[in-house]
Order: C-alpha cells, then sequence, then structure tokens
C-alpha cells in the first residue's frame, strides 16, 4: 500500500518556462535521460505558500512506507530507462515467488530500471530505501538515487548502496540517507556492473510521516466536486509537473481527470529499434510517472493521442523504419497502425490495470483549416512531410480513409469501458465544424465513435471568431449527432494583455455554463462528459506565459477565472468529484411547462437543415425579438429544419404540446407548412408524422400547433421538423417551444382563410373589396396578406390590371382570376443571353452617370462585419435602392474592386449610384442591392504591399470570405432575396478576375457573372511565379448550373492587362460554354471600359421573371 504525503512548500522555484509556438508542440516531451529530465524540472513551477489554502490537519508523526512497490498489480511508476530495456512484470518470478519485475534488452551497464518518487519524498528528511534484487549470475547492483537542487536545478546522484550478490539468490539493498534541504525530484536506478538481464521485487521507501500533512488537498472540495453532477473536470500532467507537489495536491482537488501533454502521443511511444513490419515497438516510459499517480489516486485518464499528422516520426511511414526511405503502401500502413493501437492498449492493460483509462483520443486534428478542402477534398490535410501542416497519413492513404480503419482498431483492442475520441482544433469555424460533423457522424453511426474532442483554444473575446455563440452552436451541432462531446484542451488567451482578466473569467464561465445547461436539458443522447483545462497555472502553459490562459497565475494562485467557476453552484449542491454522475436525472420542464424554448436569437438552438437545407440565424424578421431562423438552399418540400427530441423529456406514448411560427416572403401568395414527427418504429422503420399544418400567406406569420399530440409509444429517434407541401421557397421559423401536453401556447395563429379577390378576408368578393384595392393602389394596403388578395393576376404588383379584374369579376364577366404569364419556370441560359445580347451597346449612352431632376437615388453607406476568414472586422460598402423598404426584398450584386485598391475604388469608377437610380427611373433595370467589399483577404496583413503571388494569393482567399462571412452577413442584415437566381457578381481587374472564379466555381450560389478587364492568373500564364492559375484552361466552366448570363467586357486600349480579356473569352469559347463578349473600342484600364460594363450587365442582370 501506498502512503501519499503532501507537504506545504517552503520554497519557491521558477528559472524558466518552455514555452512553445506552435500548436503541435503543447509541452516538451519529457524523455528519462539526464539532459532532458533537467530539461523538464525546469519548466516545474512550485510556490511558496501555494498551499495555504489547503487546512491543516492536526496528527502524529510516526513511521511509515511512503513508497511501496510490489509490482502484483501495475508498475508503480518503473521504466526502463533506455530505449531498448524492457520492464515485464511476471508472476511467479518475485521475492518469495510472488509476481516480479523483469529487466531485460541492457545494452550498457548504465541501463537499468528507473522510477520518479519525487511526488513521496521532499529534501532534508531522512528515509530508508530498500529494494530485493535477483540474478541467475553473480552480479554487483547498485541503488542510486538522483535529486536536483530546486534553485538551480543543479542534479547531483548518489550511490545509495552497492552489493554483490549470489547467483540465484535473492538480496535486498538498503540504505538510509538524507538529501539536502533544497532537494527535489527524487529518481531512483536500479542496475549492475554488467548487461545481464535481473529481477527486482518489493521496493520501498521508508520514513517519518505527519498525518497533518497526509491528504489535505484530496480531503478539500475543488471543480471536480461542485461539476461532480454534471461532468469530470480534468487538467495535464507532464514528466515535469508530475513531480511538483504544489502542482499535483491542486491535481487532487480539483480535478478527476488527467491527460499526458506528450506522454502518450506517437514520438514518446513508439520505439523505432524494435519495429518489424508486423510488430510495432511501444513503451510507456515516459508516461510512467503519470498513469502511477493516477493509479494512486484513483484519478481516471485520457488517453492522447495515437493517430496525428504531428508528433508522429517520419520513419513511421516510410519503408525499412527509415526517415530517409520510400512511402508505404496504404496496405502495410494499416499494419503498422493496428499494431501501435493494439500495442499501446495491451501495454496499458499489462503495466497499469488500475488505470482508469476511460477515454482516448483515437485521431486527432484529421481536418483541414482550409474552406477550399473542407469543400472539395473531404476536409483531408494536404499530403506530405508535416513541414508546415501536411499529413503523412493523407500522404500514405490519399484520403481520410486511415481515420474510420483507426477507429475501427481501436474498437477492437481498447478496453470496453474506454470512450473513443475524435479531436480537433478551430472546431467552431463554420466549414470545418460541418466537415468534423459529417465524418463522426459516419463513425458514430457505424459504431465506431464515442465522442468528440473540442479541443477549445480561444482567447477571452465574448465575440467574435472564437466567441461564445459560435463556439456553442459547434457544441450543440456536434451533441446532435447522438455521441459524447468533451472538452479537451480549453485554454483562454488574455493574449498579452488585450483582454481583460473579467473577460477571461466570463468566457470560461460562459463554456462551463454552456455544458452544463445542455447537460440539465438535452436534445438528443450526447453530454458532456468532461471539461479539461490545457495546464495546471500560467508558468506551465504551451502558448507563452504572457498570455495567461490558464485558472492559476504562474505562482500557482488561483485567479478570478477560477473563483468565477467556484462561484457557479452554491457548494450546498456540490457532488462528490471521486464518482461523477451520469447525469441521467430526469429532465424537467420549466414553471411554464416548457422543455425546450427556440427564441434563435444568435442561436439555432440544435435546430439543423435536413436534406440540402441550410439553417441560420437571421435579422431580416421575427416574430418575437430581433431574429429568426431562415431555412434556405431547399431543393425539395422536404428539405426543412428540425430539431432532435431527448427521450428524457418527451416520453413515447405521452401527450405533449407543440408550436413554432413560421413566415416566409418569395413565391406563391400562400404556402401550405406541415409540423412533423420524424421517428423510428418498433420494427425499425422510419416513420413520418403530422404534428399540426397550416397555410400561410407571403409575408405573414403563422402558428402551427397542436396542445395535445401523442408522441407513437414505440417512437425512437424523434426529430421535430418544419416542411411545405410542395414549395422550395425560403422561409423562417420563431418561437419554438415544447411543453407539457395540454399547454397553451401563445403564437401568430391560424392565417385567415385566402382567396384572390377577396381583400378584407371576409369570405365574399364585393365592392368593399374594390374599393380596398383602389385605396391600396393609391396608398397602402392595411396587411400583406391584403396586397396579395388585390394583386389577382399575381403578377407581383397591384395596379389598374387588378382593379379592372376585380371589376370585371364582379360584373360577372370572368367567374375566376387566372395567373398571368409574367411567371417563368427555370430560366434558359441560350434564350436568356440572347435578349441581354439584343440589347448591348458599345459605351454607356451620355449623361447615364449623371443627377437627374424629378429621379430618386439610392444611399451608399459604409459597414463593418466580422471576418472570421480575416479574423477582424472588415469595410464594405453597400448601395441600397432608392425607397428602400425592409418590408421587402431585393437582388443583390457584388461588385469587386481591382488591385491596390479598397471598397471605395469601384463605386466611384462606375458611378454605379447614378447609373442604377437613372436606370430604375426608366425601367430598365431591377431595384436591387450593390455591395462593394474590400476583398484582399489575409489574416496577418490588412492591405496589399506588392505585385507578387503571396499577395494575388490574399485576393483569391476572398471567396472564403465572401461565402463564409459576407453573404450571410448581407443576408442577416439586408432585405434580400437569396438563392442564385437574385445572386450576381461582377468586378474590375483582379476583382474581374475573382468574379469570373468565385462566379463560375460557385454557380450555385450566382446566376450571374459579370467581369471588366479581368488580369492574368485565372488560368496558367506565361509567368508561371506570378500568375501558376487558379483553374486549369479546361476547368474554367460553371462547376455547377450554368449561369443565366455571362459577360467579360475588355478595353482596346487596356494597357494593363491587355489582351488578356479576350484569352478568357476564347478559352469559354473553346470550352463549348455561351456567354457575351463585349469590346469596348477605346476603352482603357479604368471608367472608360467600367461605366459601359456596368450600363451593360446592370440592365442585364435579374430579368429571369420578365
Amino acid at each position: 500500500m501506498t502512503i501519499l504525503q503532501y507537504k506545504k512548500s517552503s520554497f519557491c522555484y521558477n528559472k524558466c518556462n518552455l514555452n512553445r509556438s506552435l500548436h503541435q508542440q503543447k509541452g516538451g516531451i519529457f524523455c528519462m535521460n539526464k539532459q532532458k529530465w533537467l530539461a523538464g524540472l525546469t519548466a516545474v513551477l512550485c510556490s511558496a505558500g501555494a498551499l495555504s489554502c489547503f487546512p491543516a490537519i492536526s496528527g502524529t508523526v510516526s513511521a511509515a512506507e511512503l513508497v511501496s512497490n510490489d509490482f502484483e498489480v501495475n508498475y508503480g511508476g518503473w521504466y526502463g530507462n533506455a530505449d531498448a530495456v524492457a520492464l515485464t512484470a511476471e508472476d511467479g518470478i518475485g521475492h518469495n515467488t510472488s509476481r516480479g519485475m523483469s529487466v531485460t534488452g541492457r545494452t550498457s551497464t548504465s541501463d537499468g530500471a528507473s522510477a520518479e518518487k519525487g511526488f513521496y519524498l521532499s529534501g532534508g528528511e531522512t528515509y530508508t530505501y530498500s529494494v530485493w534484487v535477483y540474478s541467475e549470475t553473480a552480479e554487483r547492483f547498485h541503488l542510486s538515487l538522483s535529486c536536483a537542487d530546486l534553485d538551480t536545478a543543479q542534479e547531483t546522484e548518489t550511490e545509495l548502496t552497492a552489493k554483490q550478490t549470489r547467483a540465484g539468490k535473492w538480496t535486498e539493498l538498503s540504505a538510509s540517507y538524507r538529501a539536502p534541504e533544497n532537494s527535489g525530484e527524487f529518481r531512483l536506478t536500479i542496475t549492475t556492473d554488467s548487461t545481464n538481464d535481473f529481477v527486482f521485487d518489493d521496493v520501498t521507501v521508508t520514513g517519518k510521516s505527519d498525518s497533518s500533512e497526509v491528504s489535505a488537498a484530496a480531503a478539500e472540495k475543488g471543480l471536480k466536486d461542485e461539476f461532480a453532477d454534471y461532468f469530470r473536470v480534468g487538467n495535464i500532467l507532464n514528466g515535469g509537473t508530475v513531480k511538483n507537489s504544489t502542482i499535483t495536491a491542486s491535481v487532487l482537488k480539483d480535478y478527476n481527470s488527467i491527460e499526458c501533454e506528450n506522454e502518450t502521443k506517437p514520438d514518446a511511444t513508439l520505439v523505432q529499434s524494435q519495429c518489424s513490419e508486423t510488430n510495432i515497438g511501444v513503451s510507456l516510459n515516459n508516461a510512467a510517472s503519470i498513469m502511477d499517480f493516477c493509479v494512486n489516486n484513483n484519478i481516471a485518464m485520457r488517453g492522447h493521442t495515437l493517430v496525428w499528422h504531428s508528433q508522429t516520426p517520419l520513419w513511421f511511414f516510410k519503408e525499412n523504419f527509415n526517415a530517409s526511405g520510400n512511402w508505404v503502401s496504404s496496405a502495410v500502413m494499416d499494419q503498422r497502425m493496428e499494431s501501435y493501437i493494439k500495442n499501446m492498449f495491451a501495454a496499458i492493460k499489462t503495466q497499469y490495470p488500475d488505470l482508469n483509462l476511460y477515454a482516448y483520443d483515437v485521431a486527432n486534428e484529421c481536418i483541414s483549416d482550409d474552406s477550399n478542402r473542407t469543400a472539395n477534398n473531404g476536409g483531408t490535410r494536404e499530403p506530405g512531410e508535416n513541414i508546415s501542416g501536411q499529413s503523412p497519413w493523407v500522404q500514405v492513404y490519399g484520403s481520410n480513409a486511415f481515420v474510420e480503419k483507426a477507429f475501427t482498431y481501436a474498437r477492437k483492442y481498447a478496453p470496453e469501458s474506454c470512450a473513443l475520441y475524435y479531436n480537433d482544433y478551430n472546431e467552431y469555424w463554420d466549414h470545418k465544424r460541418d466537415a468534423i460533423y459529417s465524418m463522426c457522424k459516419s463513425l458514430y453511426e457505424k459504431g465506431l465513435l464515442d465522442g468528440i474532442g473540442m479541443q477549445s483554444h480561444i482567447n477571452a473575446d465574448y465575440d467574435g471568431f472564437s466567441g461564445v455563440s459560435a463556439y456553442t452552436t459547434a457544441m450543440k451541432k456536434f451533441l446532435s449527432i447522438g455521441c459524447n462531446v468533451q472538452i479537451t484542451e480549453l485554454d483562454i488567451t488574455m493574449e498579452n494583455g488585450k483582454y481583460t482578466l473579467q473577460q477571461q473569467a466570463d468566457k470560461y464561465k460562459a463554456i462551463f455554463q454552456a455544458a452544463m445547461d445542455w447537460n440539465k436539458n438535452p436534445s438528443s443522447d450526447g453530454r458532456v462528459t468532461a471539461v479539461c483545462i490545457w495546464g495546471p497555472n500560467d508558468a506551465n502553459t504551451w502558448i507563452k506565459t504572457e498570455n495567461t490562459p490558464l485558472l492559476y497565475d504562474t505562482n500557482h494562485q488561483p485567479k478570478l477565472a477560477y473563483t468565477t467557476l467556484t462561484s457557479m453552484i452554491p457548494q450546498s449542491e456540490w457532488g462528490d468529484g471521486s464518482n461523477p454522475g451520469d447525469n441521467d436525472k430526469p429532465i424537467e420542464p420549466n414553471e411554464y411547462g416548457w422543455y425546450f424554448q427556440s427564441t434563435f436569437e444568435g442561436d439555432t438552438d440544435s435546430w439543423e437543415g435536413r436534406g440540402s437545407a441550410d439553417v441560420l440565424t437571421s435579422g431580416r424578421t421575427a416574430y418575437v425579438g430581433s431574429e429568426a431562423l431562415l431555412v434556405q438552399n431547399r431543393t425539395a418540400a422536404w428539405n426543412g429544419a428540425g430539431r432532435t427530441l431527448n427521450p428524457k423529456a418527451f416520453v413515447p406514448g405521452k401527450e405533449y404540446s407543440f408550436s413554432v411560427n413560421v413566415e416566409y416572403f418569395d413565391g406563391d401568395a400562400t404556402d401550405q407548412f406541415f409540423l412533423k414527427l420524424a421517428y423510428t418504429d418498433a420494427n425499425g422503420e422510419a416513420q413520418y408524422a403530422t404534428v399540426a399544418e397550416g397555410t400561410a400567406v407571403k409575408g405573414e406569420w403563422v402558428q402551427l400547433a397542436n396542445k395535445n399530440y401523442q408522441i407513437p409509444a414505440d417512437a425512437t429517434n424523434m426529430v421535430l421538423y418544419v416542411e411545405t407541401a410542395e414549395s422550395t421557397n425560403n422561409f423562417y421559423l420563431d418561437e419554438a417551444i415544447g411543453a407539457v401536453g395540454g399547454t397553451s401556447i401563445i403564437g401568430a395563429g391560424e392565417s385567415k382563410p385566402f382567396h384572390l379577390g377577396d381583400v378584407n378576408a371576409d369570405g365574399v368578393i364585393n365592392g368593399i373589396d374594390l374599393a380596398l384595392a383602389r385605396q391600396g393602389v393609391s396608398g397602402a394596403f392595411s396587411s400583406n396578406a391584403a396586397s396579395l388578395a388585390a394583386d389577382v393576376d399575381q403578377s407581383g404588383s397591384v395596379n389598374g390590371t387588378d382593379l379592372q379584374l376585380i371589376q370585371d369579376y364582379l360584373l360577372g364577366k370572368i367567374t375566376a382570376f387566372s395567373k398571368s404569364s409574367a411567371g417563368s419556370d427555370e430560366t434558359n441560359p441560350t434564350a436568356y443571353m440572347e435578349h441581354v445580347k439584343n440589347r448591348m451597346t458599345e459605351y454607356a449612352p451620355a449623361g447615364i452617370t449623371e443627377e437627374k431632376t424629378g429621379v430618386s437615388y439610392g444611399t451608399l453607406k459604409k459597414y463593418q462585419y466580422y471576418s472570421t476568414t480575416r479574423e477582424r472586422n472588415v469595410n464594405v460598402n453597400v448601395l441600397l435602392p432608392a425607397d428602400y423598404n425592409e418590408n421587402e426584398t431585393y437582388p443583390v450584386l457584388y461588385a469587386l474592386h481591382g488591385y491596390w485598391e479598397t471598397e471605395d475604388s469601384l463605386a466611384a469608377m462606375s458611378s454605379a449610384r447614378t447609373m442604377l437610380g437613372n436606370l430604375n427611373a426608366n425601367g430598365e433595370a431591377e431595384k436591387m442591392i450593390v455591395v462593394f467589399p474590400y476583398i484582399y483577404t489575409s489574416k496577418t496583413k490588412e492591405a496589399c504591399d506588392g505585385l507578387n503571388l503571396e499577395n494575388s494569393l490574399n485576393y483569391d482567399n476572398f471567396i472564403n470570405d465572401l461565402t463564409n462571412d459576407l453573404m450571410p452577413y448581407i443576408e442577416k442584415n439586408f432585405s434580400v432575396k437569396t438563392g442564385r437566381e437574385n445572386t450576381a457578381i461582377t468586378g474590375f481587374s483582379m476583382g474581374a478576375r475573382e468574379s469570373l472564379f468565385i462566379g463560375l466555381t460557385r454557380s450555385d450560389l450566382f446566376g450571374y457573372v459579370g467581369a471588366a478587364c479581368p488580369a492574368p492568373g485565372l488560368t496558367p500564364g506565361t509567368d508561371l511565379s506570378m500568375h501558376p492559375g487558379q483553374l486549369q484552361e479546361n476547368q474554367l466552366k460553371p462547376a455547377y448550373q450554368m449561369p443565366n448570363l455571362i459577360m467579360i467586357t475588355g478595353g482596346g486600349k487596356d494597357g494593363t492587362v491587355g489582351s488578356q480579356p479576350s484569352v478568357y473569352h476564347n478559352i469559354l469559347s473553346a470550352n463549348g460554354i455561351e456567354h457575351l463578349w463585349h469590346s469596348v473600342s477605346d476603352g482603357g484600364h479604368d471608367s472608360s471600359s467600367v461605366q459601359p460594363h456596368f450600363y451593360n450587365y446592370l440592365r442585364g442582370i435579374f430579368q429571369s421573371k420578365k
């Protein structure tokens, strides 16, 4: 039995902090040799008085075994002190025929067995050290002790005893020794004068123990107890911090989960010299002291990690295990991966069977940060040697196929109680989040994955890129799969003083609160089962100490973040951290009888798109508050939005009340909506039951509600969702509520019966309706429904034609209203472009850019939006049409400036404000919103600083900003028509190159593509170092649907890009892509080409419904 002793620290040690600048190097590998052992020591901080927060326990001083290793079950932290040395506990070979520890594979007399015992011992005390040793040959054994001065880090090695032993006889090595007062980091080593194998057993260290110092930390409650009813709270240890009594005492107080910082990663566990094609050598030497600590203190462990592109030796992927060799085949890599995973789990089971290995990161950081790769390459990293994030795994497999194989092997060999996790960073970034979701959902459904690890390396900004909203959205999305989530590497940087302690505390609290809230009222079977901090204090962090990201400061004193967390739950409600709960408590409704209320104020609240549909919060409309849930990109009527129902709240066979409010703006005057329940029945068949239905009038909210809906008794996998009868229009949801059966929920109510001509909705068409229609034409209608009813020819506007038709109906001249021929089906691009071509002119007419009396012009205003692609706020100019009305919707044109320019440049050069105002007044162009963005897109530079490939690539990066950040911002904050039929893009010079690239590669988003004087580089140019080409020539074509309009303008006197526009024209022609070529004879690289382009393009776009 091991008796643990915790002492107040009487010294201060802070020689240096091993800061790391790379994400892949979170902590240094602690290899057990003298140099690296001392390096680990210098990273440890022991603060004077740091244990003053722990209560003293009065007691007596007595002799005690402070260390006792008999190897009957666990290895006690002992390891071979060289790669070739193997330690194996075997039955029947020990002292008194018990289980003993054999030492084999020694190649030097210094090779032997070592163990770190600094956790149990301290300087200035006399201890008696004892070990029994055995060899089949006569040997001279040595028992030595290495200590380090805690001020200087100077190591001193002392031979405690040496003894000649007889062959085949057990002999005790024993000695008493008092290390200097300021000693720490006690390491015992057993060697002989030969390289022969030997056995040792029954290691003890005996000394005086003051019971007032025993287990003080363990007696005090901390974070592990506060959150025990919700999830584990964890931290990390490394080879240095595990020997720091200040840190380990804090661990015992606050945490019930420990992870090795680096000691179980592949480069710390793979043994090259012991590898063959079918058997991979592994070692737990680096992790031994940490596993021993966890076993002795009954702390659960997370394993980290098995498969990773970083910190995995290159030789592992090469022939003959030679880093300079050729890459092996995927079949060979399958064998190596399986053997490594098998041997790792076997080693843990053999050496530390009592270790509670409750979770393991099977695969780590396999999804790329590059949105192009998440969109087009399945999220894989780039293949190759890991120089700047490339993946040797992808190099071998060609894809992320290795991930499923890793989980398959892990499921085969891991203990049944060990949950298998996929772990990643930037996991809240929307495109990366979605790629992680898709991969993990597939693995979960195959029974291979148990959870997702959210690394959570974030800053203290409550909003922004890693803000609470983005973070919790990702958490809920992952949990909606049904798998668990663990927050695995949480640290919240203050970025060297950019953020305050209060901001840091608020962010920590928000993360913990989000995990608690979900577990209190989950919407799926998934739970947050652990929240783990990545570092014990600010002196031991993988990022620079001045960023102060952790709960304890450099002196290991609790910070505001720590005290804020410990104030979240009243102490009277704290649990027992040694026995964390499983969160199986029944879910109770709130005081209103509601189990959930989805308000969609900045949060999708676990609602997800079904089929091709996407969901996001939008400020365009709301039934209550300022935002609603927008459901868009639907390609079928069933593509709607759904929310998983938690069976612990919604019990099959019982009645519940459900309500949701729905609104839409596009399409016909009315639309039929359904609130349904998808579930799996007792036979395993998918079923879809109607909960409520209703007819919505365009622009009016309608409530879908049923206060007494009985869930089928055999239902499982329940999803509540909204869909339409036939249409694929975008629509909005708000105030979705699930409640106790019989609960009345206030909402928009049912819509009134709608009939064309019945303007006042009284069920009769008469003279009153005609009078109201006339009043509406000359003034305003009382509601959107009244306006739609008056639009009897369904042309989209109420005018004299409608008044005449209503009068004809009243006179009996017609008996019904029929839809006018204004509507059309899918646009034919050939016919569309022919129509535009017939109206084109070489130049813009004189006066088209001049303001005229009696004409209203739009408003050009500068806004800011947050760009996750650039990680900062970015300017954008938005031109709103004259008499802009939030109750109407408008198509959107994105206009991109040239090289060196800004968001102001093209707005001025094109004179778009006056030109569009005049065209609108003449009825030649649709009213539209024009967006002039700043397209230079870089995280590190705000402006272009040279004409070179690096800067060109930053312009090319705008596609990510546009699709991920700017378009959602515009759609959320302005009254826009969505869909490709209502979205256009054009540009000038470099912006024209980008508009062609974006418009063609994302023709699913843009129905109209223009380019004025496009710059070279879209396809490979003569100067490949500057113009390697975004696309090959045969790729210059729409990636999705054919745009209704593609128009390229070139200037005959353009001395900047020369004939490049005609080059693109010729390539498109060679590829068989219909487009319009617009040549301006006297046009230069300026407004003389841009204004003719805008004149023709503005008149040509958004005409598909005419």
